[in-house]
């Protein structure tokens, strides 16, 4: 097994000053292995090792033989090992704490799923493996079973990186348990990589991972297996407000949740650095075919669904705020059960039924489609919940569709959408979807090069936003964007836009409306005859467009600053700055949603770098910035000038 540097350390500094040292955890968490390798360490000092294994004896037996063993023995100092102790039965505490009496002289290593809670008792609980070392673990167990891969670990091509990347993501569905990953690449002697990825734990019949959960669930007492049931709809980390949320009714008090996910905690479930708790695989399927068994799984993914929705507006309220890092953190945090919540089709009565409160959660969660640059993502998940909707669709949740299809650079598809969307926020009165309606619009005609008729879109939306929408960016955005589609045409009125609003100050709490208003300063600027004022407003509009990972953005505010370094006569900054833009190159069209002017630009720039650099230069300068990434470029072209 690879790893476990630290745990090996732990067991040894442990062993050398406590009789009785429990390393406890989940079925294929290491245990046995960790004990082998530290009984090995102590035979290396001289230490007497005795190693028992229950399994090895009938039920029960094992004590009374180790008992006879273990008599008559000069038994000074000497380490027993009493390995999977939940082979003793019930009274395998107590079996534990007679060896202590009788023999005074030996010191025990017990492993356990639980810790044994004795007087004196030093307990070890052991964890996931990391990313990396799961992945040494695969391929190690893979060349144990016939089925040698390539060294994973090095730079080997495509076809590597590729296997790779295979490789990580079953180690990341098994929870990287190091039984788990190591059962699942001793089936690759029978099965290819394709079919134990779709089916990462086996049937269920044979022994591992599956096997070993089912022995711990019978294990567990009925409360216990009641709440291991309800855990297993959580699909990643979760808090102890998430198991109170979903978890307590009925014959699962709060008391009884409490108690009884301190004891699964023990021996089923693993933590993070977080304190968060996480089910492993083996013990999410374990549970959910017993949740279904029992007849009580709607009810449970209902609580589940409702406590996300309300995960969702929590962070739509942190972001209003001015709180982003803690809404993204949040969302992140939540992201997979988030993610579950938004499909309609595991609804615990229809999709139909499920369809608004899933487009309702992808609605709070705008910023995290729009800002953190999951469009795409976003899209898919709400057209989902939109398909199943019956009647007439809501219109924020068509505003949402209509400006991730803006924002994927579908202007034609985002027509239609729109057009269905405002006669639906007038008859509900909605004046903020309006408003934000009005400015989609906007963004839409300013993209296709309509500059002023998106002035009139903008200045619509500003009448109908409140100060602070309850859902959508902020009204700051809208000024900035007013003032952008003023800049080029009239820079005077763009700047008198975001003079008299009141919406922008430099410490602006809107990061969104702080970096394109940064976007038009800097156009301003240009047009004041100030190049350096505006090369720092337009690069710190990338850097915060690139904290808010908004890449296309990004990237056009880098572009930006390259304008302004060959104006200044940069010609390398600039041809650098323009590789490290996402959308750069000299043959490459836009990437997503840009201002026709913009696109016109960019095929401006790279004739007459061409012309001044030569092609061979300009192409080293280019795959100079693309290799270096737009936010060190422009700190060395910052820091140069």
């Amino acid at each position: 097994m690879a790893g476990r540097d630290q745990e090996i350390r732990s067991l040894s500094g442990l062993l050398t000053g406590e009789r009785l040292v429990t390393v406890h955890g989940p079925p294929g968490i290491g245990k046995s292995w960790l004990a082998r390798r530290a009984a090995e360490t102590e035979l290396l000092t001289g230490r007497q090792v005795i190693w028992l294994s229950p399994t090895s004896a009938p039920a029960g037996a094992a004590p009374e033989k180790a008992a006879r063993r273990l008599r008559g023995q000069d038994l000074h100092d000497a380490l027993v090992v009493v390995d999977d102790c939940e082979h003793l039965g019930p009274h395998a505490r107590s079996q534990i704490a007679g060896l202590l009496n009788e023999f005074p002289g030996v010191s025990l290593l017990v492993t356990a799923r639980r810790r044994l809670c004795l007087a004196g008792e030093a307990a070890l609980l052991l964890g996931p493996l990391d990313g990396s070392e799961a992945m040494r673990v695969f391929t190690a167990a893979a060349t144990a079973a016939g089925c040698p891969l390539p060294d994973i670990r090095a730079d080997g091509g495509a076809e590597v990186s590729a296997l790779r990347a295979r490789v990580s993501e079953l180690c990341d569905l098994l929870d990287a348990v190091p039984g788990a990953v190591r059962h699942a690449a001793g089936r690759l002697g029978d099965e290819t990589l394709d079919a134990v990825l779709d089916d990462p734990l086996g049937p269920p019949a044979r022994p591992g991972p599956l096997a070993d959960a089912e022995r711990t669930y019978l294990t567990c007492d009925a409360a216990e297996q009641l709440l291991w049931e309800r855990l297993s709809v959580f699909e990643g980390p979760f808090g102890l407000a998430a198991v109170q949320a979903v978890c307590v009714s009925g014959a699962l008090p709060v008391a009884e949740v409490l108690a009884s996910l301190d004891r699964l905690a023990l021996c089923v479930l693993l933590t993070d650095a977080e304190g968060r708790y996480r089910m492993p695989a083996a013990a999410r399927r374990t549970g959910a075919a017993r949740l279904d068994a029992r007849g009580d799984r709607w009810a449970v993914v209902l609580h589940h669904r409702r406590h996300y929705a309300a995960v969702a507006e929590e962070a739509a309220l942190l972001w209003r705020m001015g709180r982003h890092r803690e809404a993204d953190e949040l969302v992140l945090s939540a992201r997979p059960d988030l993610y579950a919540a938004m499909n309609p089709a595991t609804a615990p009565l229809s999709p139909a039924a499920e369809a608004e409160t899933a487009s309702g959660i992808a609605v709070s969660l705008w910023f995290h489609w729009v800002a953190d640059d999951r469009v795409t993502e976003g899209r898919r998940y709400l057209e989902r919940a939109l398909d199943a909707t019956l009647g007439a669709r809501p219109a924020r949740s068509l505003w949402l569709l209509a400006q991730l299809m803006v924002c994927d650079g579908d202007l034609e598809a985002a027509d239609p959408v729109l057009a269905e969307a405002w006669p639906l926020a007038v008859r509900d009165g909605d004046s903020t979807c309006v408003g934000q309606l009005a400015q989609i619009r906007g963004i839409a005609r300013l993209w296709k090069g309509e500059a002023e008729e998106a002035a009139t879109e903008f200045a619509e939306a500003l009448e109908h936003l409140p100060r602070a929408p309850e859902f959508g960016p902020g009204k700051g955005v809208t000024v900035a964007l007013l003032a952008l589609a003023l800049v080029q045409a009239e820079p005077e009125a763009a700047m008198d836009v975001i003079a008299t609003s009141g919406e922008w100050t430099p410490t602006a709490p809107d990061p969104l409306a702080d970096a394109w208003t940064r976007f038009v300063l800097a156009e301003i600027s240009r047009w004041e005859g100030d190049p350096l004022r505006a090369r720092r407003y337009a690069a710190q509009a990338a850097r915060l467009m690139l904290d808010l990972r908004d890449r296309r953005s990004a990237s056009v505010a880098g572009e930006l600053v390259a304008d302004i370094e060959l104006g200044l006569g940069n010609h390398r900054a600039a041809a650098r700055l323009l590789g490290a833009s996402a959308r750069s190159g000299p043959d490459a069209p836009a990437d997503g949603p840009v201002p026709a002017a913009v696109a016109q630009r960019h095929s401006r720039r790279w004739k007459k770098l061409r012309s001044l650099l030569g092609e061979e230069q300009l192409r080293s300068e280019q795959e100079h910035g693309a290799g270096e990434g737009l936010r060190v470029v422009i700190g060395q072209e910052q820091s140069d000038g």
